[in-house]
């Protein structure tokens, strides 16, 4: 990692692992609020004595804090893979960036990879996962977040992605997987509430690129692919590091790739100019076609990734209208400010909706402030809690009440730079500007995580 990552306080290595211990409580916990919080993110900055590049190479850590109605517990442990034993074993990386020229032709000819967990955590049928940009599942067990085995339930070709949607009217999860060859195969999978997952089919990308995330709506799977080329025949040879391993190419402009759920055959592709996202907030279908809605930005980096100081033009919540007549796209900026990691109420997943929450960022006269905001897009009142000086918010994670879109409890974990902690942010959607109800602190500060999800307590 640069010099300057090296001392960013999120970018260190988890400090402390343990096991589920009691956490200090400040304020009332709403009894309601039952149930785990669960946040992964890169674990393992440093290994044998070397740093890694970049923070997605990173051996995942999972963070977890679980409600009971009266006060909190929290965990946090290293993703243990089989790829980390293996590399405990023999002293040494053996996969990514910091290897060795040879170890890394060694994993690349046995077609062998390790499963980080560094990105998300996915819930699904009473399982909890840790996801990565392009692995198999990395299964953990949710009651101790001791670490599983891998696994590929049965219907995945060799990469899972952690962005995984649910589409709430059709109680079904979607997700892709990327293979790179002659040619980038997009594999599209369906995890539906109940019963066994299936793979759908496969579409080809216009390029071999990066593919981080997706959107889904009751009728349709949206794929964006930004003018972003991966390095292939390097990548193969283990001849650059992470972050030398994609170059933004503007001239390509950028695709959505738009498969219909009933007809995977026949995908239609909007050519769309120069930008890139990383998350999506949600998409629709509207009267012509999908709404599809993001952050996004004018261009490519990895240089942000993780970091205090975000450098660039930052990204502003856009919607797309697709127009599958006449193949065209028109833009709509939706908010003026800054923002990402957008989250909204379980309820309007893949559907109509008015509301989002996201961590957004402000400027004003003499420093750079963050908060969580809640959003209103159907002319409602919107609202923010600005976090301390010095401290640091992460993704909200929604924890429904009622069936209003802002009727829910926002989690979110914070790093105090002050005292150099963590702590969760326990906050009433309706209320956001009021502050946390309550907030639960661990001892230690928690590396950076990027998304994460809730088990209700059955």
């Amino acid at each position: 990692m640069s010099s300057q990552n090296a001392v960013s306080p999120l970018l260190r290595s988890l400090a402390r692992p343990h096991g589920f211990e009691p956490l200090r409580v400040e304020g009332r916990l709403p009894e309601p609020l039952r149930g785990t919080l669960f946040r992964a993110g890169p674990g393992l900055f440093e290994r044998f004595g070397a740093s890694l590049s970049h923070a997605f190479e990173a051996d995942g850590a999972v963070t977890a804090v679980r409600f009971d109605g009266r006060g909190a517990q929290g965990a946090c442990r290293i993703v243990e893979s089989a790829g980390y034993h293996a590399e405990e074993k023999a002293g040494r990386f053996l996969f990514n960036s910091a290897a060795s020229w040879l170890d890394r032709m060694r994993a690349a000819r046995s077609g062998t990879a390790k499963t980080t967990g560094n990105t998300s955590t996915f819930l699904w049928q009473d399982r909890l996962f840790a996801l990565m940009e392009g692995g198999l599942l990395q299964e953990m067990n949710p009651d101790t977040l001791d670490t599983l085995e891998a696994t590929d339930l049965g219907v995945v070709s060799g990469a899972f992605s952690a962005h995984p949607h649910r589409v709430a009217s059709l109680r079904t999860t979607f997700n892709f997987g990327v293979r790179y060859g002659p040619k980038m195969l997009i594999d599209l999978y369906a995890l539906p509430d109940n019963g066994a997952p299936s793979k759908l089919g496969t579409v080809e990308a216009p390029w071999q690129g990066m593919l981080h995330d997706f959107i889904a709506t009751e009728r349709h799977l949206i794929l964006f692919l930004g003018p972003v080329k991966l390095n292939l025949l390097r990548a193969m040879m283990g001849l650059a590091d992470f972050t030398k391993l994609f170059q933004w190419k503007p001239e390509l402009g950028a695709r959505l790739i738009v498969v219909p759920l009933n007809d995977l055959q026949a995908p239609r592709t909007f050519e769309l100019d120069a930008f890139w996202t990383w998350h999506f907030a949600n998409a629709f279908e509207d009267e012509g076609g999908p709404c599809v809605d993001l952050c996004r930005y004018p261009e490519f980096t990895l240089d942000d990734i993780g970091e205090l100081e975000e450098k660039g033009p930052p990204p502003l919540l856009t919607r797309l209208h697709l127009d599958l007549k006449t193949g065209k796209a028109r833009e709509t900026r939706l908010f003026d400010v800054p923002c990402e990691f957008p989250q909204l109420h379980p309820r309007v997943h893949g559907g109509r909706y008015g509301t989002l929450f996201a961590q957004t960022e402000r400027r004003g006269a003499d420093r750079k402030y963050a908060g969580i905001t809640r959003i209103a897009l159907d002319g409602g009142k919107g609202a923010e809690w600005a976090v301390p000086a010095g401290h640091v918010p992460s993704e909200p994670v929604l924890v429904p009440r009622g069936e209003a879109e802002d009727d829910a409890y926002v989690l979110d974990l914070v790093y105090d730079g002050t005292s150099d902690h963590s702590y969760v942010a326990v906050l009433d959607g309706k209320h956001l500007e009021d502050g946390p109800l309550a907030t639960v602190h661990f001892d230690h500060p928690i590396p950076v995580t990027f998304h994460g999800g809730f088990a209700a307590a059955s």
